[in-house]
């Protein structure tokens, strides 16, 4: 999965070059957060009455400045989700032109190869860049940011009535810390069965598919509607099981975001109404506190994509292994090609005769297993 794109000489100066390219643009994007955080803090004191503007000079001094954080932001994340499409894509051609050689080789040893190939190597490489475009953000403003709220934690006083804080640098930083870690467990824990899930939904769908197929290959045999059938009330039970899975882990999303939307006002509401600190301040670390958040909130939030990611992994984890391993393919390197393997034989108990199917007799037998006489071996 890995070395066809950054162990090919073909392909790694593609795989390196876009993601520095892309590391590069999530640093720029990171400053301009800070910029926009110093930003809120400059035009929270002018709103408190620190400073005194006509309307064109406060325009000229905020509002442009504002417009170009803006306008520099936008065209940096467009920059970086158009390059990300043309990364993923590369990196999806590189997958399928490593598998290609022996892919064919191992059709039969492998249930459906052809949507691993396809469907599973394109979610493999947007899923694996999205999280780790996540991650490596996220690593970016903690590395740049922590030390800008441990200071700022220095300005502020907190009392509780039972217990008070006063003026202590890095109390922030390590409460937020404190915060994200416990929500991260919980998660862990309401979402531990969201990757059995994904897998089993990932099976059943395989199953759905190949029954499909088979219909479409012969179109004019009915009796393998009940397999379909069959394949789809098992897809539609486990599908069943991750929505209510998903059910719990959304309500506990919701929770937990809306209690990042209390906890500003619980920590710097006290400090601007008592005066303690000025409004521009506690606008400015506000902002420095809601990107350290949702920095270390990056693995809850990814928690669904990250287990939907693992299963699409184990999938083509299973079809590169079976292609690596050239014992799971050996009788079809001694044939000639694909037809060579389409003439099977069948002994029937009932008769006693040994009959010659071709490879869809033996399908449309295999679909209709559970209709098939007592004696059929």
């Amino acid at each position: 999965m890995f070395r066809s794109y950054f162990l090919s000489w073909k392909w790694a100066p593609l795989a390196y070059g876009g993601a520095i390219l892309i590391i590069v643009l999530l640093v720029l994007n990171t400053f301009l957060f800070w910029r926009f955080a110093e930003w809120l803090g400059e035009v929270g004191k002018v709103m408190a009455g620190y400073a005194q503007y006509t309307m064109p000079q406060f325009i000229h001094k905020y509002i442009y400045e504002a417009l170009k954080i803006a306008g520099m932001s936008i065209a940096i994340g467009t920059l970086i989700n158009c390059v990300s499409r043309v990364y993923c894509w590369f990196w999806f051609e590189a997958l399928v032109c490593y598998f290609l050689p022996n892919w064919n080789k191992t059709l039969r040893d492998i249930s459906n190869p052809s949507e691993r190939l396809h469907n599973s190597a394109d979610d493999f490489t947007q899923k694996f860049l999205n999280m780790s475009k996540a991650a490596v953000g996220a690593i970016i403003i903690v590395a740049t940011g922590w030390e800008k709220l441990y200071d700022a934690s220095a300005n502020f006083s907190f009392d509780f009535g039972f217990v008070s804080f006063h003026n202590i640098p890095g109390l922030l930083f390590y409460v937020v810390f404190a915060i994200c870690a416990l929500g991260l467990l919980i998660t862990r824990i309401i979402g531990k069965n969201l990757k059995k899930c994904r897998d089993d939904i990932r099976t059943a769908t395989g199953s759905f598919r190949s029954c499909l197929e088979y219909i479409q290959r012969n179109k004019n045999e009915e009796d393998s509607i009940p397999a379909v059938h069959k394949s789809l009330k098992k897809l539609r039970k486990e599908m069943l099981r991750l929505f209510l899975n998903q059910f719990f882990v959304e309500a506990w999303f919701g929770i937990y975001g809306q209690f990042w939307a209390v906890v500003p006002i619980l920590f710097f509401g006290f400090n601007v109404f008592s005066k303690h600190v000025d409004y521009g301040t506690a606008n400015k670390t506000q902002g420095i506190l809601n990107q350290l958040q949702s920095a270390f909130s990056t693995p809850i939030w990814f928690w669904d994509e990250y287990a939907n990611f693992m299963s699409t992994v184990k999938r083509l984890r299973e079809l590169e292994e079976t292609i690596d391993n050239p014992e799971n393919w050996k009788e079809s390197v001694k044939e000639k090609g694909w037809e060579d393997r389409r003439r099977k034989i069948v002994t029937i108990d009932a008769t006693g005769k040994t009959i010659e199917l071709s490879r869809e007799d033996i399908e449309k037998i295999l679909a209709n297993f559970d209709n098939l006489p007592d004696k059929t071996n």
